[in-house]
């Protein structure tokens, strides 16, 4: 648990050095631009020089916790438990379960939209990063990645390891995802980050690698990106059912064998 909490914090430290200056940096920069230019800040051009500054702060931030992380062998993209076999079986289980997912949040997040639950700023983000989709698809990648390496390949690694209950892990994992999302003002994403949540934890308890789960966020955000802005209609609900379901099957059930014992 030591380790667990070391790696968090060591990752949460790294993260607010780097925002802090970059962020102080980029703010400067995009002010003395909009300055330059007889412009306010807060027009649409600064949200478009706010999400390029930030998109490269990010690049930056995930390229320093992989050199970190995986220079000291804190955590590793490693195949884990799965047989090479069945990998495709898992990896493409996780495609369709993650894309079956993401309709879901698609749609409460449209209902969201018509109700007027959604903050202005992330429409505005969804909006910029939608106008470079190879770019866009290049950051989902890398910030995936990352996140997945530190939270499953170490933190959640060491949690497993120390106390071995998966379910109340899980579940303690799903709240908590639960209550970020609830940050954001939408209460009506908080049933599919937890769903997700607890989806990725069984399937990281089976195959003690982050590259499933990788590929899983991957699909899930390019679905995600592609539907938001689209009206969503009743009949969205079944076909998040009908990707969601024989995907979590195709996933958990080939390495039922191989998952680790109490």
């Amino acid at each position: 648990m030591k380790k667990a909490m070391m790696y968090l914090l060591l990752a949460l430290g790294i993260t607010l050095f780097v925002m802090f200056v970059g962020g102080a940096v980029c703010g400067f920069i995009i002010g003395f631009i909009d300055g330059f230019n007889g412009k306010e800040t807060g027009t649409a051009s600064s949200m478009s020089y706010l999400v390029g500054f930030g998109s490269a702060l990010v690049l930056v931030l995930c390229a320093i916790l992989n050199f970190v992380f995986l220079r000291n062998k804190f955590a590793s993209y490693t195949i884990g438990r799965i047989p090479k076999p069945i990998c495709w079986k898992v990896f493409l289980g996780m495609i369709l379960a993650m894309s079956g997912m993401a309709v879901l949040y698609a749609a409460m997040n449209d209902i969201a939209i018509q109700r007027g639950w959604e903050d202005e700023t992330m429409r505005e983000l969804y909006a910029q990063l939608g106008q470079n989709p190879l770019y866009t698809l290049l950051l989902i990648v890398v910030i995936e990645a990352t996140s997945n390496l530190i939270i499953y390949g170490a933190v959640m690694r060491e949690i497993l390891e120390w106390k071995h209950h998966p379910m109340i892990i899980g579940h303690i994992y799903a709240v908590v995802m639960a209550l970020i999302t609830l940050a954001y003002g939408n209460v009506l994403l908080i049933l599919p980050a937890m769903m997700l949540a607890r989806f990725e934890i069984m399937v990281y308890e089976y195959t003690r690698s982050v590259i499933p789960i990788i590929i899983g966020d991957v699909a899930f955000w390019i679905v995600t990106l592609c539907l938001l802005g689209v009206t969503s209609h009743g009949w969205w609900i079944l076909i998040a059912s009908i990707l969601a379901l024989p995907g979590v099957l195709l996933a958990l059930n080939p390495m039922e064998p191989y998952k680790p014992i109490d």
